[in-house]
C-alpha cells in the first residue's frame, strides 16, 4: 500500500485534531449554551411565577370566585406561559391549559412537592396532562403566618426552546465549520511551511546519492533544519574528498600494475578472483574485465595453473613453482603463492604473482640445441679429417693417388670447418654489435648493395644456370650498414640458386612500402614445407640435413641474415609453397 507524502500526513493529522478539539468545544459551547438558556428561562418562569402569585388572589377568593379561571387564561396569554394555581392539598385550583376538574391531584408532582416544602420547585419532565416536555417552576405563596396558601407553577414547552436551542446550535455549528476551514488552511500552510525545507534537503540528499557531492544544500528555517543541511553538507565534503582519495589510490594501484610485467592474481578462500591485472590475464588467456568476480575454476581452463591455485589455497604457507600453460604456444610461468591478510591479520585469499619464464625456456633450449648442433656440425669434419689422415699415415703416402685424393677430402673438410667458424664469429659479432646498438647505419642507395650481392653470387648462378633477375630504382636510398645489408642478400640469394632447379629465375627486389622498405628474394625451387617455417631462422637448423652438407651450407645462414635484419631494427619473413618455391622478405624500417 502506498504511504502518503508527509505533507499530506502532516496536514491530516493537524486537522483531524483541530477538528476534534472543534468539536468538542462546539459541543460543550452548545451544551453551556444550552444549559445557560435553561437557566435563563428558568429564571424567567420563576419570576412570572411570583408575579403571577402577586396578581392572583388568595385560594379561599379563588374557590369562591368562579372567574380565577378566566384570571389565569389572561395572564397566562399575556405571558405566553402555561399557569397552574394548586392549593396545600395538591388540588388544582386553576390551569391555563386544562380544566381543573378534569386533573388530578398534584402533590406528587415533584416541582409542586418541593415548593409546599417551601422552596422553589424545579422540574423538566413530560407533562401527564398535555403529553409534552415542560420546563416547570413552582413558586409557593405564603401567608403572614409563614404558610404555604397556595401553589403557583408557570411552565413553559421544550417545543419553543427546542426550537430556540436549533437555532443557537446552528450558528454553533457555522461557527465550528468557519474555524474548521480556517484552522484547515492553517494546518496546509504551516506544514507545507514546515515542509519546504525537509524537501529541499531531500533533492540534496537524492544528488547526493547519485554522486553530485559537489551539491550544496541551502534551507532558511529552524536552527535543527540548518544543522541537518550543514550536517549533509559536511558529509557531502567529507565523503567526496575520501572517494577522490580511494579514486586515486584505485588509479595509482591500477597504472602500477598495468605496467607490470609480471602476472598479479588475487583470490579470495573460495577462489573467487577479487583483482588480476592485464599481464596476468594474458598469461591465462582471458579477459580481465569478464573474469573478475567469478571463480577461477570456471573462467581459466588451464589444468596445471588450476592445480597450482588448489594447492595454494589449501596451503597456509607460501609456494613457488613452475606450470607449463599448453595452448597454440605453449607457455612457462614461474609462480609464487602468498597468503592475503586483512587488518586483523586473518587469511581472506591468496596472492598468486607470475613471472613468463617462456623466452628463458626457449633460450634454454636453443642454447642447448646450439651446442648439440655446434657439436655435431664440428665432430662430422673432425672424424673426417681424422679418418684420413689416419690413413695417410698408415699408408705412408706411397699410393699417391689415393693419398692425393685423401688430401683433397681434408681440404674439404677443413673448408667447411673454416667456414661454420668464420660464419660463427660473424653472427657473434652482428649480434653484439645489434644489442649495444653499434652498428654503423649510413645512407646508400639499395641499388648497389642489391647489384653486390648479385655479383657475388652470378658465377655460381652461372653454373647451375640459374638467371638473376634485379628490380630496384635508382633512387631507393636507406639508411643501411652495405656490408651488412650486402651479407644477407647474398645467404638469401645463394640459398635460392642451392635449392633452385637449373633454369628456374631468382628475382631479387627492393621497394617502398609504406613506412618501411622491403628486400625480397624469390626462387622457383622445391619450397619449404609450413612445419619448418617457425624455426627455419634458428642457428643449425635444416629442412633436409643432408642435402644441406651435401651443398655445402653451414645451417647459419638465415640465422645471420635475421641477425642483420634486427640489427636494422627490421625484421625477416618468409613465404613457401611446396613444390612452387620461397620468397624470403628483409623489412627494414624508414626513419
Amino acid at each position: 500500500m502506498r504511504k502518503l507524502p508527509l505533507l499530506w500526513q502532516l496536514f491530516i493529522t493537524f486537522f483531524a485534531v483541530s477538528l476534534l478539539v472543534m468539536l468538542t468545544l462546539g459541543m460543550y459551547a452548545a451544551e453551556l449554551a444550552r444549559q445557560s438558556y435553561v437557566d435563563r428561562v428558568t429564571a424567567d418562569l420563576e419570576a412570572m411565577a411570583r408575579l403571577v402569585a402577586v396578581e392572583l388572589p388568595s385560594a379561599a377568593e379563588m374557590e369562591a370566585n368562579s372567574s380565577k379561571q378566566d384570571l389565569c387564561d389572561l395572564l397566562a396569554k399575556t405571558l405566553g406561559v402555561r399557569i397552574t394555581v394548586i392549593d396545600p392539598s395538591g388540588k388544582v385550583l386553576a390551569d391555563s391549559a386544562e380544566n381543573p376538574q378534569r386533573m388530578d391531584n398534584h402533590r406528587d408532582r415533584p416541582e409542586i412537592a418541593k415548593a409546599l416544602a417551601g422552596d422553589v420547585g424545579r422540574e423538566t419532565r413530560r407533562s401527564n396532562t398535555l403529553h409534552e416536555d415542560f420546563r416547570y417552576v413552582a413558586v409557593p405563596l405564603r401567608t403572614k403566618e409563614d404558610k404555604v396558601e397556595k401553589v403557583v407553577r408557570v411552565a413553559v414547552s421544550l417545543g419553543s426552546l427546542s426550537a430556540s436551542m436549533r437555532a443557537l446550535n446552528g450558528g454553533i455549528f457555522a461557527a465550528c465549520v468557519a474555524a474548521a476551514v480556517l484552522v484547515a488552511g492553517a494546518s496546509f500552510w504551516t506544514s507545507r511551511r514546515a515542509l519546504h525545507p525537509l524537501a529541499e534537503i531531500q533533492r540534496g540528499a537524492v544528488k547526493l546519492a547519485q554522486g553530485e557531492l559537489d551539491y550544496r544544500i541551502h534551507v532558511a528555517g529552524s536552527d535543527e533544519i540548518r544543522a541537518l543541511a550543514d550536517s549533509l553538507n559536511a558529509m557531502a565534503r567529507q565523503l567526496d574528498a575520501r572517494i577522490r582519495t580511494i579514486l586515486r589510490q584505485e588509479h595509482e594501484h591500477e597504472a602500477m600494475l598495468s605496467s607490470m610485467e609480471e602476472g598479479v592474481l588475487a583470490l579470495d578462500n573460495q577462489g573467487v578472483i577479487i583483482s588480476l591485472n592485464d599481464a596476468a590475464a594474458q598469461m591465462v588467456g582471458a579477459d580481465p574485465h569478464a573474469i573478475r568476480g567469478r571463480s577461477v575454476y570456471e573462467t581459466i581452463r588451464k589444468a596445471e595453473f588450476l592445480r597450482f591455485v588448489e594447492s595454494t589455497l589449501k596451503s597456509g604457507v607460501a609456494i613457488d613453482g613452475e606450470v607449463q600453460l599448453f595452448g597454440e604456444s605453449d607457455s612457462w610461468l614461474h609462480a609464487h603463492s602468498t597468503s592475503l591478510l586483512d587488518g586483523e591479520n586473518r587469511r581472506i585469499g591468496v596472492l598468486i604473482v607470475m613471472h613468463d619464464v617462456t623466452r628463458l625456456r626457449h633460450l634454454e633450449n636453443v642454447r642447448r640445441d646450439f651446442v648439440a648442433n655446434v657439436s655435431h656440425e664440428l665432430k662430422t669434419p673432425i672424424t673426417s679429417i681424422k679418418g684420413f689422415v689416419e690413413t695417410l699415415l698408415d699408408e705412408s703416402l706411397e699410393n699417391k693417388e689415393n693419398s692425393m685424393r685423401f688430401l683433397h677430402i681434408v681440404l674439404k673438410q677443413v673448408n667447411r670447418l673454416d667456414a661454420i667458424i668464420h660464419d660463427l664469429l660473424s653472427l657473434s659479432r652482428i649480434e653484439r654489435g645489434a644489442e649495444q646498438q653499434v652498428v654503423p647505419l649510413e645512407p646508400a642507395k639499395l641499388n648497389e648493395a642489391l647489384h653486390s650481392a648479385v655479383e657475388m653470387c652470378e658465377q655460381k648462378a652461372a653454373e647451375k644456370n640459374v638467371p638473376l633477375i634485379v628490380e630496384c630504382p635508382d633512387d631507393l636510398i636507406a639508411e643501411v650498414n652495405a656490408p651488412l645489408l650486402e651479407q644477407a642478400i647474398t645467404n638469401l640469394i645463394d640459398n635460392a640458386i642451392k635449392y633452385s632447379d637449373p633454369g628456374k629465375s631468382i628475382r631479387i627486389e627492393a621497394r617502398r612500402n609504406e613506412n618501411e622498405l622491403v628486400i625480397s628474394v624469390q626462387d622457383r625451387g622445391c619450397g619449404i614445407a609450413a612445419e619448418h617455417l617457425p624455426r627455419l631462422f634458428e642457428r643449425f637448423y635444416r629442412v633436409d640435413k643432408a642435402r644441406s652438407r651435401d651443398l655445402g651450407g653451414t645451417g647459419l645462414g638465415l640465422s645471420i641474415v635475421k641477425h642483420i635484419a634486427v640489427a636494422h631494427r627490421g625484421t625477416v619473413e618468409v613465404e613457401s609453397v611446396v613444390g612452387s618455391g620461397s620468397t624470403f622478405y628483409i623489412r627494414l624500417p624508414i626513419g
